[in-house]
Formats: C-alpha cells, sequence, structure tokens
C-alpha cells in the first residue's frame, strides 16, 4: 500500500463513510508513546519494544505468519537503524490506515 495522495483521499472516504454509519473512525488503538518518547532507551531498545507492543496486539498476533503485515512488522524487528526502520513505519502506516488501526506514538 503505497503513501500516495490517492491512498490519503480512499482513506479519508473510508473515515467518512464508517462516521456517516455512525460507527468510528478507528477500529482499535495500539498505545506505544511510553516507548516512542523515551529517550532514554537506545535505537535498539526502542524497536524492540516497538515491535513486541505490535506483535503482542490482536491486529498482529491473529495474521498469518505469511500475510504482508507480520512481514512489515518482521522487517521493523529488523532494522539496523533508524532511517530504515522509518521506511518500514511508513509501510506498517499504511496498512493500520487500511485496517483502522490508529498507532498513538504521544
Amino acid at each position: 500500500m503505497p503513501n500516495t495522495v490517492e491512498h490519503k483521499v480512499e482513506m479519508f472516504m473510508l473515515a467518512r463513510e464508517r462516521r456517516a454509519q455512525g460507527k468510528p473512525v478507528w477500529d482499535r488503538t495500539i498505545r506505544i508513546g511510553h516507548v516512542w518518547r523515551n529517550e532514554n532507551m537506545t535505537f535498539t531498545e526502542r524497536r524492540d519494544a516497538v515491535v513486541r507492543i505490535l506483535r503482542a496486539s490482536p491486529w498482529v498476533k491473529d495474521r498469518d505468519e505469511f500475510d504482508q503485515l507480520v512481514e512489515v512488522v518482521d522487517n521493523l524487528a529488523e532494522a539496523e537503524d533508524a532511517e530504515e526502520f522509518d521506511g518500514w513505519w511508513d509501510e506498517l502506516y499504511d496498512h493500520a490506515d487500511g485496517d483502522r488501526v490508529w498507532i498513538d506514538r504521544f
């Protein structure tokens, strides 16, 4: 799922449809802010903690090992540096948008 204008428009329309149906915009929230903002952790510690939280969430845990989302999380876990992590993070966010999962980093 690319992070394109088309994708953003599609996700906006999906949120709008959900509101019109009386549903919340997001189906679930995954809270990682306590890790994301922790400046006392190294990159590796933060990466590993975020991946642990994601893998423990029903959003990821209930997926088949060959699911594209699981592959993205696995790649996050193996990211060697922040730049590589950020690339996989962008892809994870695209999946979260489509699955209506809010990843709360704050």
